[in-house]
């Protein structure tokens, strides 16, 4: 797709078990116009033959030959992104089928919102909801809410591609909870808003 109103990114290293599953949960969306950066970060599993056989005209599947980490593998993937907005898939998470959707309509409708994210619910491995996390928030408003935790389940955001090329994607120097970091540098400067979804 030569125009994508949305890039999805989803890294993946060793997710043999979930990322068959994850990967349709995108494909099934109700929203049609996204292409599908996939970044396999150097698995030593089956994950990489398991990306290559599902076909798929919108998925564009790049392989690292060996693991650079989830901060350079985001930051890579982040490259490839040329969508007007950017959303982050996890690779042993699922989407529901209008989440991106719902997603891309807030964010056109609202303006001044950079990132919206969503709540989730945690499962195991067959589909079971486990737990419940409901946070329907103005972040902007109540900014005290993610300084000394996160909130904000790194699946559930969508954002806009301008931000990254503001701040230079994820912060290089942090190996885990980069997502954290960013979230945290975005709220300095621009809205962010949980919506009362899962």
């Amino acid at each position: 797709m030569k125009n994508p109103k949305v890039s999805i990114l989803m890294t993946v290293f060793n997710h043999q078990k979930y990322i068959k599953s994850s990967i349709n949960s995108i494909l099934s969306q109700t929203f049609k116009n996204f292409e599908f950066i996939i970044i396999e970060n150097g698995s030593t599993d089956k994950s990489g033959e398991i990306i290559s056989k599902i076909k798929d005209k919108r998925i564009k599947l790049f392989k690292i030959k060996k693991n650079i980490g989830r901060t350079k593998g985001l930051n890579y993937g982040l490259k490839k992104c040329n969508g007007k907005y950017i959303v982050i898939q996890d690779s042993d998470d699922n989407s529901k089928k209008n989440r991106i959707s719902i997603q891309y309509k807030f964010l056109e409708k609202n303006i001044d919102v950079a990132l919206v994210a969503s709540n989730y619910n945690i499962i195991d491995e067959r589909n079971r909801i486990i737990k419940k996390q409901r946070f329907n928030s103005d972040l902007y408003k109540y900014p005290n809410k993610i300084l000394f935790n996160n909130i904000i389940a790194h699946s559930t955001v969508m954002y806009h591609n301008k931000i990254i090329k503001e701040f230079g994607g994820y912060p290089k120097n942090f190996i885990y909870a980069q997502d954290y970091a960013f979230y945290l540098r975005v709220i300095k400067k621009y809205k962010i808003k949980l919506l009362n979804e899962t």
